[in-house]
């Protein structure tokens, strides 16, 4: 097996963006007393706890997020996955004869029963290149215990897997896979006895949100009849290899979360992107955010963070300098650590998904002097909501 099958992790992400945002709104480090400023209300945990349990989906599976009630979590301990599961077998026999283990605990509980208060709202998260369908759990979790059920498939064609010598026997396209997850959702919603029963409307509009290549899926699947609102992530919404720009959905309200130091997919290129899409639409830009710090737990494991290119070197694989830096986009200073800017993240989604639902009447938490609730740190916010 050669070494360099890792550094596709970091180079499939890259894609051709071009341009500059329009007016802004802007928080910059102030003396401003925290009594004045607004709360982020939707950066800390919902009335519910998360929930998570597997679906199989031919192929490949799902994890689905959903809100529990936390006294159905009493003595329960909190899922754990850990990253290597997502590699080629010979490299997860490499890593595994070398001792290396990168377990990171999310804040999911396994199987137990959804609530009873649904049934709830339905999110689709769809992953990145080089990603796996857990790869976004500080989200996923956090939507759930916002009263959100969310549904995570393993895009292999795709995933990190494919990127390291091992794609599937027979390539399936994204809709196929949002389908059949969906499809498998509403079996387990429908079925007595399941963990999921009663947990969705399986006639509701839905949602879906995605990271990097998963943004772009979040963009062309946003278009179709079904979809209330769209959330891309650091999203690679420019020509990419055989692919075209993506054309910006009509008449569905967006949110486009970009870290201002992304030298994946650079901010300046999505915010061209954003001026062409049209209203309601929002954009956030994070200070001292890359590809990755503020959008996927990858940052945070691993003996100092770093994911699949930290557990490649923990394992003494040989990882060039270069390469490992794009794997690592954001995980290091001078960018925050993960946990500092999730709860930005985490806010915008909830609000914005509250908002389109319906749940809020009025937008809660999008007005734009909510950026000065994150000070100290830098948040760019732009939006237009149309006539």
């Amino acid at each position: 097996m050669r070494v360099t099958r890792l550094s596709v992790l970091v180079l499939l992400t890259l894609a051709a963006l071009a341009g500059c945002s329009s007016s802004t709104n802007r928080a910059t480090p102030t003396t401003t007393g925290a009594a004045t400023r607004p709360v982020a209300v939707y950066a800390k945990p919902g009335p519910y706890a998360a929930g998570v349990t597997t679906l199989t989906i031919g192929d490949r599976q799902a994890d689905v997020w959903y809100p529990v009630a936390k006294s159905d979590t009493a003595g329960k301990v909190h899922d754990v996955y850990e990253i290597a599961k997502w590699l080629p077998q010979g490299l997860q026999d490499l890593v595994a004869s070398k001792g290396v283990k990168a377990p990171f605990a999310t804040d999911a509980f396994r199987d137990v029963r959804v609530s009873t208060k649904g049934p709830f709202p339905t999110v689709v998260f769809a992953h990145g290149f080089g990603g796996y369908r857990d790869q976004s759990t500080f989200l996923t979790t956090h939507l759930a215990s916002w009263g959100f059920v969310v549904a995570s498939p393993d895009f292999l064609e795709r995933g990190l897997g494919a990127q390291l010598g091992a794609p599937p026997a027979a390539p399936r396209t994204e809709d196929d896979v949002i389908g059949a997850t969906l499809d498998a959702l509403r079996s387990e919603n429908a079925k007595s006895g399941s963990v999921l029963a009663g947990s969705v409307d399986p006639k509701a509009k839905i949602a879906i949100t995605g990271h990097s290549a998963g943004g772009r899926t979040a963009i062309t699947y946003g278009a179709n009849s079904d979809i209330i609102t769209y959330i891309p992530l650091a999203a690679a919404a420019g020509a990419f290899r055989d692919q075209p720009a993506a054309t910006p959905p009509q008449g569905k309200s967006s949110l486009y979360i970009a870290g201002a130091n992304d030298t994946v997919i650079p901010p300046d290129g999505i915010e061209s992107f954003f001026r062409t899409v049209p209203p309601p639409k929002r954009m956030v830009v994070i200070d001292r955010v890359g590809h990755l710090n503020a959008m996927s737990d990858i940052c945070e494991i691993g003996a100092g963070g770093g994911g699949v290119v930290k557990l490649a070197q923990d394992a003494g694989l040989p990882v060039p300098d270069t390469l490992a830096k794009l794997g690592t986009d954001g995980c290091f200073a001078p960018n925050y650590e993960s946990t500092k800017v999730w709860p930005i993240t985490r806010h915008f989604e909830v609000a914005q998904l509250r908002w389109a639902f319906g749940i809020d009447p009025k937008p809660v938490g999008l007005q734009p002097s909510i950026v000065k609730a994150f000070l100290p740190i830098t948040v760019t916010y732009t939006m237009s909501l149309g006539t």
